[in-house]
């Protein structure tokens, strides 16, 4: 059993997202094959169009919505909805919204 008690500590943006867009691990990657994160965007923070490799990902909103692309098609997503991206699906992710979107980020590496 590992217990995590980091959900007070300060997170970043990563590289390719805008916009205040924060992301703190909750699980890190580290010693696991998948990860746990917390994604707080304010209005017009997201991410940047890409893809991964080997990572499968669920975005599930908690509060708020988020807007995704996938270069097919877009659809927002708000409080109870979830999205499953596959390894190579492309993505891109903004908070379209009027209030800040907190969404949890599942993410399982399939290498």
């Amino acid at each position: 059993m590992q217990i995590w008690k980091n959900g007070d500590a300060t997170g970043v943006t990563p590289p390719n997202h805008f916009g205040g867009l924060n992301v703190l691990d909750i699980v890190p990657f580290a010693g696991n094959k998948f990860s746990v994160q917390v994604s707080k965007a304010p209005k017009g923070g997201g991410g940047e169009m890409h893809h991964h490799d080997h990572w499968s990902q669920v975005f599930y909103v908690v509060e708020g919505q988020l807007t995704f692309e996938t270069g097919k098609e877009a659809f927002t997503l708000t409080k109870g909805q979830a999205v499953l991206f596959e390894p190579g699906d492309p993505h891109y992710t903004i908070n379209n919204g009027e209030e800040e979107s907190t969404t949890l980020v599942i993410t399982v590496d399939e290498k």
